[in-house]
């Protein structure tokens, strides 16, 4: 049942120009008329608007919710918007998706506030014309949103663009999912990807940090979900600011995804050991396997300058000795070592719930181009391995082409490796029947990945 609309008929404040769904809009456009990423762009505007952490909250969730819901939003602004809206100004185009996008989906805000507030912008910077038409755009859809058909038949009937629109996906990448998963599948991977992604931590040295850690998150009424596999990893509640929880400070925890978890315990460096993680930025596993070590010696290597300051910075929270070292993993040279973790550039089709923007940005000819940069990755890693010593390829991308096909090309062009079972490392159902470690964001309620664990002779 729609929520009650209020009229406002007084003249609109600049202010609102100033407000969390304005700055939400700008970054959306921003982010759309440049190869920025909106997580980069997000982040500019959040230091320069210094907003209360409610409003940085509600920019949040916009751009991510806009991000994610874009095609289904178009579609339900396209359905009422007179003009051809395809020439629309990116700030208008954003400024309805938000207003849309709250009414449909953000239960906590009456529908008169985003529609009224979006009107009062769009007036402001374009004037009456295109806030009657905004207006009664919004108005419509308020009424009659599209009533869409139940998700189990667009898949029985195989519908691609209802299936597109409906879970805000682009059709080439469906497409390509439906070849390699099949229709039900795909449709469970779209689910996920529009989801809010879940929170989670794990708990640095849990011997001394994880009852002191628990003690105190009870203080504050926050109960952490513990997490099966791997161990140590719990879920949080989404909350405004991560760093102000108890520990954080301390290095008893860190932010991190279950699926980077099962990489570290497949590599399961043992005491001592030398480590080498190529690509290593923003660090999570080598962070996990340098604790792992204990005394061994784990060099973190990545080319970006920005990314690797972070790591050191998690690093010395954490109090966790690595050695970070700006170079290009494709040209990187050292001393042989016990274990090779080649973390590859990907398309990232594991982490879309997280990079909402992603999934309109990425291209299939980019998994293409990145194919032959894993290729080039791995074969440098190769000779970084001593004999004995293992090599990891891990990537955070579901799609075989830079998966199980890059590492079968590698086995067949270096006989000196071989598969080892990730079954003898993980727990089983996070394996599939080649060896390989395998999640999915549809199944396994983490960001989607792979791994294979390769050993030198």
């Amino acid at each position: 049942m729609p929520k009650t609309s209020s009229k406002n008929s007084k003249k609109p404040s600049s202010n609102v120009l100033l407000s969390p769904r304005a700055i939400a809009a700008q970054i959306l456009s921003e982010a759309e008329s440049s190869s920025v990423y909106v997580d980069h762009v997000m982040e500019k505007h959040m230091q320069r608007a210094a907003l209360p952490v409610r409003d940085r909250a509600l920019v949040t969730a916009l751009v991510h919710g806009v991000s994610r819901w874009r095609a289904r939003l178009d579609t339900e602004i396209q359905h009422h918007f007179r003009h051809n809206y395809d020439e629309a100004q990116p700030f208008v185009k954003n400024v309805l998706r938000g207003a849309v996008y709250q009414m449909l989906f953000m239960d906590r805000i009456p529908d008169y506030a985003a529609v009224d507030e979006a009107v009062e912008m769009i007036q402001l910077r374009y004037g009456n014309n295109f806030s009657r038409l905004s207006n009664g755009v919004l108005r419509n859809i308020q009424r009659a949103p599209i009533e869409w058909p139940p998700l189990e038949s667009v898949v029985a009937k195989k519908e691609m663009k209802t299936l597109a629109q409906m879970l805000s996906h682009p059709e080439w990448l469906l497409k390509r999912w439906i070849e390699q998963f099949g229709w039900k599948e795909t449709a469970a991977l779209a689910e996920a990807n529009n989801r809010i992604p879940p929170v989670t931590v794990r708990v640095v040295r849990p011997q001394e940090n994880l009852k002191p850690w628990l003690e105190q998150m009870a203080g504050r009424e926050v109960k952490p979900e513990p997490i099966k596999n791997p161990p140590n990893f719990y879920r949080l509640p989404h909350l405004d600011d991560i760093t102000a929880l108890p520990g954080f400070a301390e290095g008893w925890f860190t932010v991190q995804d279950p699926s980077a978890g099962l990489v570290a315990h497949l590599a399961a460096p043992q005491k001592g050991e030398i480590i080498i993680d190529l690509c290593a930025a923003p660090g999570g596993k080598a962070l996990q396997m340098a604790e792992m070590v204990g005394e061994g010696h784990v060099v973190a290597v990545d080319f970006d300058f920005r990314r690797l300051e972070m790591l050191k910075e998690t690093g010395q929270r954490l109090n966790f000795s690595i050695h970070p070292v700006i170079a290009d993993a494709r040209s990187f040279a050292a001393t042989p070592s016990d274990l090779v973790l080649v973390d590859a550039p990907c398309s990232g089709l594991g982490v879309l719930s997280r990079r909402s923007d992603l999934r309109w940005r990425r291209r299939q000819k980019d998994i293409t181009d990145l194919v032959e940069l894993q290729k080039e990755i791995l074969t440098d890693a190769a000779e970084l391995a001593k004999s004995g010593g293992r090599l990891i390829y891990s990537t955070c991308t579901i799609d075989p082409e830079e998966n199980e096909k890059v590492v079968d090309w590698f086995l067949e062009h270096h006989q000196q490796f071989r598969l080892e079972p990730a079954q003898n490392f993980v727990h089983k159902m996070f394996c599939d029947e080649r060896g390989y470690l395998r999640t999915l964001q549809s199944r396994h309620n983490m960001d989607g990945s792979f791994a294979a664990r390769l050993v030198k002779s």
